[in-house]
């Protein structure tokens, strides 16, 4: 096996972790609703409040691993998502909840965004983009698995929170593999460089990499909004907003409205959740591909372009079977975008920053995850079940102005040399 399969495996299982306890604990909100009496509020407070403290952590552990390396990071994320998953099997009120969801949120807010970079700054430019594809896949995998367990937990009425323990393993086996894993060659090149930079008080250091190392001193924050990279981090930070809070509508809104307004049985809104999720896996192998050849930011202009319009198809649906097809349309276009901003993230910014820009990224999608799904409920509650008003304000809206920013950005070459494309 190739050295780089390595960072690739274990960003691959770490992202199907977090994708498999995201949609745990989303697709069991209405069984937990059922099981301890809890609010729409209660559920708004606990994702509110996990999501915030995984934007916190993004934030944190990117200048981190731009700092001090990206191993030490990659291990702690997992070792409290660990913990954390454990503790939410043992939680039965909402501050336990709050508690656990919130540990838990240290260690997934972070874990996929590092996971990319690793995967980036490992893999040979021309097997970048499959290496890549690999890791996002994750995702998709991870919640079509946590959707089915939640489902066969329903349908068997097996004790809803014990659902949380069956990640717990998986990640201390992921703990050990990321363990043997040596830090990245990239960013061990540019520390040795950046650090003899910083004693002997120097500019011209040789190293492996092109590397500017005037800037690699800086707080990585502020090299985020230098000029070369101001218009990219501002433009993404916004993107990310939008299209993760729409993803958080879909997991956390959306089975509400299709219970409530479209008569679709709870069981059955967990079955489509499955079927789009697995069907999405496809989108990303296809993201990743095509977006080699056009392109991370045209694939994305155009996803954006056709998710829009399957929002009005799910508005305008009038059969279980018609809110399953434009569902499935509408997260194939949606979710699939996850096999391309991160990938332009990480290939669109230098080593100097790359970890703190993938994450960067991130935080505000954990940012987007608070905003859009309170927006849209409260929209309902204010509009007296204004379903179709709150869906256009809070998802249409927004992701037809994400299309406009999104082709503001540089247009990228993907299979470049990394530090050449990003600067």
């Amino acid at each position: 096996m190739e050295s780089y399969w390595k960072y690739t495996i274990a960003a691959f299982i770490g992202v199907m972790l977090f994708a498999f306890d995201f949609e745990l604990f989303l697709a069991s909100i209405p069984g937990l609703i059922g099981l301890f009496g809890f609010s729409l509020n209660d559920i708004n407070i606990i994702n509110d409040i996990a999501f915030g403290i995984s934007a916190i952590a993004a934030f944190s552990f990117g200048a981190l691993a731009d700092r001090f390396g990206r191993k030490l990071l990659f291990m702690i994320t997992i070792l409290i998502y660990a913990f954390g998953s454990f503790l939410t099997g043992l939680s039965s009120t909402v501050l336990s909840f709050i508690g656990a969801r919130g540990i838990t949120s240290v260690g997934t807010g972070p874990d996929e965004p590092l996971g990319f970079t690793l995967t980036a700054e490992t893999a040979p430019a021309k097997a970048r983009g499959r290496q890549m594809m690999v890791t996002s896949l994750g995702f998709p995998i991870g919640q079509a698995i946590g959707a089915a367990v939640v489902y066969l937990f329903v349908l068997h009425s097996v004790y809803l929170p014990y659902v949380f323990f069956i990640g717990v393993i998986p990640a201390l086996f992921l703990l050990y593999l990321r363990k043997g894993l040596p830090e990245t060659d990239r960013f061990a090149d540019l520390k040795a460089a950046r650090e003899k930079v910083e004693k002997e008080k120097v500019s011209n250091v040789e190293t492996k990499y092109k590397a500017n190392l005037q800037e690699a001193v800086k707080n990585p924050y502020m090299q985020l909004f230098d000029l070369d990279l101001r218009r990219k981090s501002i433009l993404m930070a916004i993107y990310t907003t939008i299209v993760a809070g729409n993803v958080a509508i879909s997991l956390i809104a959306l089975p509400i409205y299709y219970t409530s307004v479209k008569h679709v049985s709870f069981a059955s809104t967990l079955s489509f959740e499955f079927i789009s999720f697995a069907l999405a896996a496809v989108g990303y192998v296809v993201v990743a591909y095509v977006g080699n050849r056009i392109g991370r930011r045209n694939i994305i202009l155009a996803f954006l372009f056709v998710t829009v319009f399957s929002i009005f198809g799910i508005i305008y649906s009038t059969t279980p079977t018609e809110v399953l097809v434009f569902n499935v349309i509408f997260i194939f276009f949606l979710f699939s975008q996850w096999a391309a901003w991160p990938f332009y993230l990480n290939e669109m910014f230098p080593t100097r920053v790359r970890a703190t820009a993938s994450n960067f990224g991130y935080a505000f999608q954990w940012i987007g995850n608070i905003i859009f799904p309170t927006s849209i409920l409260s929209i309902v509650t204010i509009y007296t079940g204004n379903w179709e008003l709150a869906i256009i304000l809070t998802m249409i809206v927004p992701i037809a102005f994400a299309l406009f920013l999104t082709a503001l950005l540089p247009r990228d070459n993907p299979t470049a040399v990394l530090e050449a494309n990003a600067i």
